[in-house]
């Protein structure tokens, strides 16, 4: 009798346990890192993509640390038949198109998760919160067109191999990120001289791939540095980076594995609050990776998407 009891007690204890067991985000300890820290935390795991597996107390996070691009596809396959999600996460604002699921790893995943009818969950924050982040920080509603309308012409450039324009680029922002509370939309005029004043260069003439690829460096040139876009992508994502946190939280204490996509920025932003939260993940690193068969006919049917928390 004495045996039962001690057991029902230590079953009970153990069931109280697992039930009070519940995951923080500390989001004091994202950081907006300098250039020379995100190069060296990047050497020290390697070059995206990669994945960072966590494990604690039963539960998985598969964080993917995404370079946006088909290259990441094979990651994700990997961890969808490896570690078998409950629940995916992708860094994409609601109600933002999703992309060809052959060329961009958010929209691979969403196919995943279709295929595999797990719920899909965006982290990313929504425009309104990203505008008002830009404004209380300084920027113009010119400069929050123009962060966009740069990403747009190198995905044109890069996806649809032509040269993009400022009628088109304008045409593309007001159908997609427009909203008119905001400020004005640029009128063609306008863009080329902002652009001309900012970057110094004719927009409509642009290689939007090579000078995309130069915003984006790890160490920049000092002209990247001091360029409106630069500033931003050092501003925002310090909102966006803490609502994927908050999110990976949140998915953890409803899901035993969690996966999570992003890009190797937003990591290098919340890897010290993911270390406090999980402790030291272990990484894989593409090289480690065996070829996948990668789900060429991929759709996004039967798409179940969820929030977990408002931002």
């Amino acid at each position: 009798m004495k045996k039962i009891l001690a057991l029902i007690i230590f079953l009970g204890c153990t069931c109280c346990g697992t039930l009070a067991q519940t995951f923080t985000a500390d989001t004091r300890l994202v950081i907006n890192p300098t250039p020379k820290q995100t190069s060296d935390l990047l050497k020290k795991v390697g070059l995206p993509p990669f994945l960072a597996i966590y494990q604690k107390n039963g539960r998985t996070l598969v964080l993917l640390a995404a370079k946006h691009g088909p290259q990441s596809l094979p990651a994700v396959q990997y961890a969808f038949d490896t570690y078998h999600p409950q629940v995916a996460l992708i860094e994409r604002e609601p109600g933002f198109p999703l992309g060809n699921c052959t060329q961009h790893e958010d929209a691979y995943t969403a196919a995943l998760s279709a295929k595999n009818n797990i719920p899909l969950v965006r982290t990313d924050a929504d425009l309104e919160t990203q505008w008002k982040y830009a404004e209380q920080h300084g920027f113009s509603y010119e400069d929050f067109q123009m962060f966009w309308i740069i990403r747009s012409a190198y995905g044109f450039a890069k996806y649809e191999g032509k040269q993009t324009s400022a009628a088109q680029e304008i045409r593309d922002y007001k159908r997609t990120v427009h909203n008119p509370a905001w400020g004005e939309l640029f009128t063609e005029d306008r863009l080329l001289a902002y652009f001309q004043e900012h970057y110094g260069r004719d927009f409509n003439t642009t290689d939007f791939i090579s000078f995309y690829l130069d915003l984006m460096e790890v160490t920049p040139k000092k002209w990247v540095t001091r360029t409106p876009f630069y500033k931003l992508l050092r501003g925002i994502p310090d909102v966006r980076s803490v609502f994927m946190l908050e999110n990976i939280a949140a998915a953890l204490n409803e899901y035993e594995i969690v996966f999570s996509e992003m890009g190797s920025g937003h990591f290098v932003d919340i890897h010290k609050a993911l270390k406090k939260m999980l402790g030291n993940p272990r990484y894989v690193r593409m090289d480690q990776i065996s070829p996948q068969e990668l789900w060429q006919e991929c759709s996004l049917d039967g798409l179940q998407e969820k929030v977990l928390i408002e931002d």
